[in-house]
């Protein structure tokens, strides 16, 4: 669900056969949103050979039918519409909001396809009010260092400006080589280094986290590096906040990573039109550290298997026999305790697992 995309109106979308009434609107609870909206049925005979689902949207800007960057927030499919001249939907659905502290442009869809895919916008209606989601997130400077076997991450502050009596899910700190600066979503690409850090109370923060962790990977190439902040959820990890760096790194297939002398800083996310309230209470550092040092790491691997917890998309899909789709899924399933465990990943069968462990890792 989470992906960044482009929202752009079909050709006459406002001739549908369908319509989003006057009244209508979402409210999010947690990591769900209620989605409501009168459905207009202007052409019943137009509407019967079609699925409809509304979708919520999260723009750089207010969506007036040409395209525009956003991210696609949540999706509720509402399958076939009757043939009465009007309908209501209202109901709950999973929602992924975009990573980062900026506001949004809040835009409702209506969307038709087929197989549950949905990429024909029929109608839309922006909301007035932008929408800025309180998130755990990156404060301050960040930074990374490389040496040979190892990686370091420095954060200035860590903090989850929800109410003090909301609990984040547990934070994933996660270093990722990318083929371009994270923009949203899944990343796709190959992860460095990882520490899972706990949870962290609202209205509390962590302060200059100093991680010193195992060098996971050296993908060859030249790529661009990002620090994810990522939170589980009942959909698996979400990317809360990110910082891109601005100097990329570079591996060849006989080369070693030398160590770096001075960290890389973080180029700064996207500034928010309006700062949350910062948070107010701050974790003793001696919590701060315990927790640093719990997240480390077990060394790497050296052998040239792939990694089922940490290898990105591209890595995935290149093993024989697995597609992109299935890549995507296993990423979507993480984390595994067992190489087995990916029998419970659509479109991964006993015969398909058998061919790909030789070349497989947790």
């Amino acid at each position: 669900m989470h992906t960044q995309n482009i929202l752009q109106a079909t050709t006459g979308q406002h001739a549908g056969a369908v319509r989003i009434g006057f009244n209508h609107g979402y409210a999010f609870d947690g990591d769900s949103v209620r989605l409501d909206a009168e459905l207009l049925v202007d052409n019943p005979d137009a509407t019967a050979d079609q699925e409809w689902a509304l979708q919520l949207w999260a723009c750089e800007t207010p969506f007036a039918g040409e395209p525009v960057p956003g991210t696609k927030v949540a999706e509720l499919p509402v399958g076939q519409l009757d043939s009465l001249n009007q309908s209501w939907v209202s109901a709950f659905t999973a929602a992924l909001p975009p990573a980062g502290h900026a506001e949004h442009s809040m835009v409702l869809v209506l969307a038709s396809g087929r197989d549950g895919q949905f990429d024909a916008v029929q109608d839309f209606a922006n909301f007035p009010r932008a929408e800025s989601f309180m998130q755990p997130r990156l404060a301050g400077a960040s930074g990374f260092s490389l040496g040979e076997q190892s990686v370091g991450m420095h954060v200035e502050s860590l903090e989850n400006p929800r109410a003090s009596d909301n609990l984040s899910g547990t934070l994933s700190l996660e270093l990722w080589a990318l083929a371009a600066p994270y923009a949203a979503g899944t990343p796709d690409g190959t992860q460095l280094a990882a520490a899972q850090l706990g949870s962290l109370a609202g209205q509390h923060s962590w302060q200059d986290l100093d991680l010193t962790l195992p060098l996971a990977a050296r993908p060859v190439g030249t790529w661009h590096v990002a620090l994810l902040l990522r939170e589980w959820t009942a959909s698996g990890y979400a990317t809360r906040d990110f910082a891109n760096f601005s100097l990329p790194v570079s591996w060849t297939a006989d080369e070693e990573p030398g160590a770096t002398s001075e960290p890389v800083k973080a180029e700064p996310a996207a500034e928010p039109v309006a700062q949350p309230k910062k948070a107010g209470k701050t974790a003793p550092k001696a919590a701060t550290k315990a927790s640093a040092k719990s997240a480390k790491a077990e060394p790497a691997e050296t052998t040239s298997r792939v990694s089922i917890n940490t290898a990105g998309k591209t890595e995935l899909a290149a093993l024989k026999g697995l597609s992109k789709t299935a890549a995507a899924a296993i990423i979507a399933a993480r984390p595994f305790k067992t190489i087995d465990e990916l029998l419970t990943v659509k479109g991964i069968g006993a015969k398909l697992l058998d061919k790909l462990k030789g070349n497989l890792s947790l």
